[in-house]
């Protein structure tokens, strides 16, 4: 046998075995920077099923959109924290069952988010939300809503505050948890939709990782059932004022 195909039977198992890229970016509380690494839920999350699969992990920082664009390039393996939608789907194998579940919701000043009592009150608003996230139809692909997208939630929180925009989407989960941690006067409008936003862990279909992909779908499927994951979020879980 040549000894170049020796050389690559050697060198396969080093590729299977390098760690999975997770690519990261803030998204309080499930994925929070401190002292210069990420801490949060998902963070609690990816290392308990990473420890059951067996498998290895580095967590990488990229922006949310740029993060995208390197699964489906394959630059990265896995994210957590996705919504599913079609457009994802085409490059993204979503791990099953959805590991966390919130809603969409609208904040803003008082004065502003006690109008908002039903969708068409949202209509001649100034609406703020983030670049390339998924919240729920029809307000996605909405001609008629001013929406303006911004990269990040906690630049959103800013200019609703300032007031250059009237109110701001967000999931509950997390805006909940940026508000109880901040000054910011802003509140949870009376009306929210009722559309769910299910979390998944998503791996890259481009990447080639599908053999990790399973172990940690099995792993991530035993820690639903058995309460790890119900029992790493209760630290997380804030309440914040609404208006009624």
């Amino acid at each position: 046998m040549k000894w170049w195909y020796w050389g690559l039977l050697w060198l396969v198992p080093s590729v299977w075995s390098a760690p999975l890229v997770v690519a990261m970016d803030e998204w309080p509380p499930f994925r929070m920077m401190q002292e210069g690494q990420f801490r949060g839920l998902d963070v609690d999350i990816l290392e308990a099923m990473a420890e059951r699969a067996g498998v290895e992990v580095t967590i990488r920082r990229y922006p949310w959109g740029r993060a995208l664009s390197f699964m489906q390039s394959g630059k990265v393996d896995l994210m957590m924290g996705l919504a599913r939608t079609p457009e994802r789907e085409r490059y993204i194998d979503y791990l099953e069952p959805s590991y966390y579940q919130c809603r969409p919701a609208f904040y803003g000043p008082p004065e502003v988010a006690l109008r908002v009592r039903r969708y068409e009150d949202l209509r001649p608003l100034e609406l703020g939300y983030v670049l390339k996230s998924a919240y729920f139809e029809p307000f996605d692909s909405d001609p008629a809503l001013h929406r303006h997208g911004v990269p990040t939630e906690q630049q959103l929180l800013g200019m609703v505050e300032r007031g250059h925009l009237d109110l701001l989407i967000g999931t509950d989960c997390q805006v909940d948890y940026a508000l109880a941690q901040s000054p910011a006067r802003l509140v949870k409008a009376p009306w929210q939709p009722e559309a769910r936003v299910n979390l998944y862990v998503g791996m890259s279909r481009a990447a080639g990782r599908q053999t990790q992909g399973v172990a940690l779908a099995n792993a991530l499927a035993s820690m639903v059932k058995d309460g790890t994951i119900e029992r790493l979020a209760t630290a997380y879980r804030p309440r914040v004022k609404e208006l009624h």
